[in-house]
């Protein structure tokens, strides 16, 4: 690789710390295109014994799988195993810290998309002693509730130069063009577009990997025409359908932000939903029972008193995902409905953050 001096400069300051161990945590941060990944595979290849890649959602994992990361998975499935079977509310095991796992026995841990990761997860996969290197961009949004464990320190290296084969990809290009302020314009970059509202149609929303939106409200009134134009009528999730969980809950092993598929639904008990799902992008597809309150997937779900929610599982229909919600993974093909006047002095970060989503192509409608 023919590096830049900046990105020498990290590759020396992680080599350095890796063989010092100063500390057991480093920070790599930079911004999209920067080649965060790429130097810490190339750091992966100098390590003598195995080094574990992780990130918070198994789309994540999946996208640092695509990059060359061999055997890259959510950092759950890297530091937890399941314990016991089925227990007598049928809802499959719940998991705890595997002394044995890959990160018990790695040289170095590798984490990318930092900031989701809360403090729970992060003390748990600090405590095998194993050295972690995070990745992260700050110009991303702040994490959503509860993350941010990594990212509350200052960086211990930051990239901020896009390299020139990154500055060709129209959606770093885009994301530049964000972060320095400038408008985007209506049309075409590359096969991604800037268009108006009136020129998307209900084929490209139905093509697309995912819908992004800010706010909730658009987000339920997307949701609710795609299952529409879909053919759902129920005003339940039916069997097929894509769900995004809303709150993480470690002894199932359901992350915030993560997607699911409903692959079997049950009579209901003591008024709640019951669902058999399974997560969207793992390479071991488990299956989870899901206690639901119906009232979820109501138009009042915003505003469901803590007690009702504490006692149900936390998912909402995953068509249609807000920005904030998918901090963390990546699809291929992306429709985003430009909501960025709705956050303010955070409006910027929120489109980078939008744009930054996709992997290959994006259709952003203003």
């Amino acid at each position: 690789m023919d590096w830049s001096p900046q990105q020498e400069e990290a590759l020396s300051a992680v080599s350095a710390w890796l063989k010092a161990r100063p500390s057991q945590v480093f920070r790599l941060f930079g911004f999209a295109g920067t080649g965060k990944t790429t130097l810490a595979r190339h750091l992966a290849e100098g390590v003598e014994g195995d080094v574990a890649f992780g990130a918070f959602t198994g789309k994540a994992a999946h996208v640092l799988r695509t990059k060359g990361c061999a055997d890259a998975s959510t950092i759950h499935s890297m530091i937890y195993r399941p314990r016991g079977g089925d227990d007598e509310e049928g809802e499959g095991p719940s998991f705890t810290i595997n002394r044995d796992s890959a990160a018990a026995s790695a040289s170095l841990i590798v984490i990318d998309e930092c900031s989701m990761v809360d403090e729970e997860l992060g003390r748990d996969l600090l405590s095998f002693g194993t050295p972690v290197l995070v990745l992260g961009d700050p110009a991303q949004l702040p994490p959503v509730k509860g993350g941010g464990f990594f990212t509350e320190a200052e960086p211990d290296v930051m990239l901020s130069e896009v390299h020139r084969q990154a500055a060709d990809n129209p959606i770093i290009r885009l994301s530049m063009d964000i972060r320095e302020g400038k408008p985007l314009d209506y049309g075409t970059y590359g096969e991604s577009r800037v268009i108006h509202r009136r020129e998307i149609d209900a084929d490209a929303i139905l093509a697309a990997d995912q819908v992004l939106v800010g706010r909730n409200k658009t987000r339920r009134l997307y949701n609710d025409r795609i299952r529409e134009l879909m053919g759902y009528t129920s005003k339940m999730p039916e069997v097929g359908e894509k769900l995004v969980c809303l709150r993480n809950d470690k002894a199932k092993g359901l992350l915030n932000g993560g997607l699911w598929t409903v692959k079997a639904a049950h009579a209901p008990k003591r008024g709640k939903l019951q669902y058999d799902v399974t997560p969207e992008e793992t390479r071991r597809k488990r299956t989870v029972r899901v206690s639901i309150v119906p009232e979820l997937f109501s138009e009042g779900a915003d505003d469901l008193p803590y007690a009702l929610r504490r006692r149900s599982d936390e998912f909402a229909y995953g068509y249609a995902m807000t920005v904030h919600k998918a901090q963390g993974s990546q699809w291929d093909d992306i429709v985003l409905f430009d909501e960025s006047w709705a956050f303010r002095e955070h409006s910027t970060r929120w489109l980078y953050t939008a744009v930054t989503r996709a992997a290959e192509t994006i259709s952003i409608v203003k």
